[in-house]
C-alpha cells in the first residue's frame, strides 16, 4: 500500500501494477473517497471531542445541533472553532486545534461507527482491481487510525489528511491543490476522467469541480441538500453499495 502518511501496513489486495486501464465492469479507475459524513458517522465523536476541548479551556459548551450545522457546511477544524469562539486569537485556535485532535485520538474513536455497506465496498472495488484513496481535511494521524481500526485501511493505495505532506500545508477541500500535488503526481497513468470524487458535502462537489473530475453525492451524509443539488453532482447514492455500479458520463 502506498500512502501520504507515514505507517507500515501490508500492500492492498489488488497491486497498483495489476491496474488494468480498460477494466470492463468498473469504468472509474480511482475512487478519492471523504471520510467524515461519507463512509463513516462521526458526528457524535466530533461533538464530543468539541465538548470536552471546551471544557479543557472552561467554556461554555456549544450546543449539539450547532456543530451539526457546521459539520453540514463542511468546515475546516480550524473555522469550526474560530465561528464557535471568536474571541481566540490564531495562536489560540492552534492550540485548541491541538487540544481537540488529542481528545478525538484518545477518547473519541469508539463513537465512530462505519456507514452499512463501507467494508463490503472497499472490499469489492479492491477485488476488481481499482484502487481507493481516501481525502479528508481531518488530521492525518487521526484518520489513518480510524481507518485501520475500522479495518478500511488495507484497501486503501492512498490517505491524504491535515498533516500529510510535514514540508508543505496542503490546502483543505475545496481547494484542488491535493489532487494536483498528491493524487496526480501518485497515479499518473490514470487518466482524470476515470477518477471519482465521492462525498457528502458541498466542499467534496466543489473539490471535484476545482479538480475537474466527477463526484458522486452521498445523499446519506452531513451535506445541506439543496447546497449540494446546486453544485450538480455526476451521480448521486442514498447507499454505498450503489457505488461500484456508476458509469462515468459518456460510458
Amino acid at each position: 500500500m502506498v500512502r501520504a502518511t507515514a505507517c507500515s501496513f501490508r500492500p492492498p489486495v489488488v497491486a497498483y501494477e495489476a491496474f488494468d486501464p480498460h477494466p470492463a465492469c468498473m469504468p472509474y479507475a480511482l475512487f478519492l473517497f471523504d471520510y467524515d459524513g461519507t463512509l463513516c458517522d462521526t458526528r457524535q465523536a466530533i461533538v464530543y471531542s468539541f465538548e470536552r476541548t471546551f471544557d479543557e479551556y472552561q467554556v461554555p459548551r456549544p450546543a449539539a445541533e450547532v456543530v451539526h450545522a457546521m459539520i453540514g457546511r463542511g468546515l475546516v477544524l480550524n473555522d469550526m472553532i474560530r465561528e464557535l469562539y471568536p474571541a481566540l486569537s490564531a495562536e489560540e485556535v492552534a492550540e485548541w486545534v491541538v487540544t481537540y485532535r488529542g481528545i478525538y485520538a484518545r477518547e473519541a474513536e469508539p463513537l465512530v461507527t462505519p456507514f452499512p455497506g463501507a467494508l463490503a465496498l472497499f472490499a469489492q472495488l479492491a477485488a476488481r482491481g481499482v484502487l481507493i484513496g481516501v481525502l479528508s481535511n481531518k488530521g492525518a494521524a487521526v484518520l489513518e487510525a480510524s481507518l485501520a481500526q475500522l479495518g478500511l485501511l488495507p484497501f486503501v493505495a492512498l490517505v491524504i489528511g491535515d498533516g500529510t505532506m510535514p514540508e508543505k500545508q496542503l490546502a483543505k477541500k475545496p481547494d484542488p491543490m491535493a489532487f494536483h500535488e498528491v493524487v496526480r503526481p501518485r497515479f499518473p497513468e490514470v487518466p482524470t476522467d476515470r477518477i471519482l470524487m465521492v462525498g457528502d458535502t458541498p466542499a467534496d462537489l466543489q473539490f471535484a469541480r476545482n479538480s475537474r473530475i466527477d463526484s458522486c453525492w452521498v445523499t446519506f451524509g452531513f451535506g445541506e441538500a439543496d447546497q449540494c443539488r446546486a453544485l450538480h453532482p455526476t451521480h448521486t447514492v442514498s447507499h454505498l453499495l450503489d457505488i461500484p455500479a456508476l458509469r462515468r458520463v459518456g460510458a
